[in-house]
């Protein structure tokens, strides 16, 4: 395994599951999941944010799914994070959607219903956490916001192995886009270049901006609070032999993790559009 993509969460159904057979007669199922979170903003208050999630279950999961899961049901989800494009019919363009695909689910409501959590409970709130072990597909590109936050942006690629019906080997790259802030952004810019393999840890998050045509576009980043560099050897330990993995961090400090701007969504325009192809990724 050279690469890790892996997201998990804990959220509650936004509508009933859209289960269907598949041309060649397999059950896949859509879920809409809404998760909640409590991070610090940039004035260091405590601020709480929603995410919604597309997941996609299939064969006995989507089963489940239809049997047993309603709007309203709280569920957890791990899976890992594939990233969808077509071409619009009616434009031309390209268009991209970023769901989950499920490996696990577990079924979170009590028979009998439990008494509600004060939204101040430390025990309230909901799971949304995604890891990815990748290379970076181009160098981050530092911007400030008007308001003089530190923001980064830049892509990772992962591989996604599996054999289809045939028996026959087959591989997919994912890309993924990376946004991180503050310090951490920073360190990100100074330290990661093109090419260099990399741990994420961050939430997911879809914004949405308008297009000069007055068309609506989404996307899905993960919000990194988290960040390692990999293939560095340690000074303490000296040269490593062929092949031993060891990280150096460029984590934030504890007490500015999390920390992220009063409005979420006022991140300068990005070009997430990467100019590397899958066949030319050093692994």
């Amino acid at each position: 395994m050279y690469a890790l993509n892996r997201s998990q969460i804990i959220g509650y159904l936004t509508e009933d599951p859209e289960v269907r057979q598949t041309p060649s007669g397999q059950t896949v199922g859509d879920l809409n999941v809404m998760t909640k979170q409590i991070f610090i903003n940039a004035s260091g208050q405590k601020q709480s944010g929603t995410a919604y999630h597309n997941v996609v279950v299939w064969r006995g999961l989507a089963d489940i799914a239809s049997r047993f899961l309603k709007k309203g049901s709280q569920v957890f989800i791990a899976g890992r994070i594939q990233t969808d494009e077509w071409e619009d019919q009616n434009t031309g363009q390209k268009r991209y959607k970023t769901r989950i695909v499920a490996d696990d689910m577990i079924l979170l409501d009590p028979k009998v219903p439990h008494s509600p959590l004060s939204a101040d409970s430390k025990l309230a709130g909901g799971l949304n956490q995604a890891e990815i072990i990748g290379n970076v597909t181009r160098d981050p590109e530092l911007r400030q916001t008007p308001n003089g936050d530190s923001v980064v942006s830049f892509g990772v690629a992962t591989n996604y192995s599996w054999k289809d019906r045939m028996g026959q080997q087959q591989e997919k790259t994912e890309f993924h886009n990376v946004v991180a802030w503050g310090d951490l952004a920073q360190s990100i810019s100074d330290t990661v270049k093109k090419g260099r393999k990399v741990y994420i840890v961050g939430r997911l998050q879809t914004r949405s901006w308008e297009t000069p045509d007055g068309g609506k576009r989404y996307t899905t980043e993960i919000v990194t609070d988290r960040a390692l560099a990999l293939g560095v050897h340690d000074e303490e330990l000296g040269t490593p032999e062929m092949g031993a993995k060891t990280s150096v961090s460029f984590s934030e400090p504890a007490s500015a993790k999390n920390v992220i701007p009063e409005n979420p969504t006022a991140v300068p325009a990005i070009n997430y559009e990467s100019e590397i192809r899958p066949e030319d990724l050093p692994f």
